[in-house]
């Protein structure tokens, strides 16, 4: 009986794991920036949410710049905003293309954050040495 309800306690667990983890996938384009921008780069990254930790993992190619900086930025669409999180990226050697970890792009959230998420007020944004306020940019949806 104790390891019935041993082995009902884990699973319950594990359940409760699987439902409070959510992910959004997210496609950066110059489309999205503020301004504008025309740029034949664009990236795809996934936004998960588990517990009270943010990830950020996915690729981006072609920027027309070099590799500047890339951020977990608070603004909501169509607007500009404030830099919270500087994104860790392993770069490709040409420097316009590269790599989210999520293990290295794990960020704690306040609850100011989580309210900022749960409002679709959040955007990943990527810049570059010609356009260091950002070449790609995608907004993450209401999570």
């Amino acid at each position: 009986m104790k390891a019935l309800i041993f082995c009902i306690t884990i699973l319950s667990f594990a359940a409760a794991d699987l439902i409070a983890q959510t992910t959004s996938n997210i496609v950066l384009s110059g489309q999205d920036n503020v301004p504008r921008i025309q740029t034949p780069a664009l990236g795809n990254v996934d936004v998960t949410v588990h517990g009270d930790s943010l990830f950020v993992s996915g690729t981006f190619e072609n920027l027309r710049g070099s590799y500047w900086a890339a951020f977990v930025q608070y603004g909501p669409p169509g607007e500009s905003g404030n830099r919270i999180f500087r994104l860790t990226v392993d770069l490709n050697e040409d420097r316009n293309g590269g790599e989210f970890d999520e293990e290295k792009n794990r960020f704690e959230m306040r609850p100011a954050i989580r309210e900022a998420l749960k409002n679709g007020n959040l955007y990943v944004q990527i810049s570059t040495n010609s356009h260091q306020n950002g070449e790609i940019r995608g907004q993450i949806p209401r999570m």
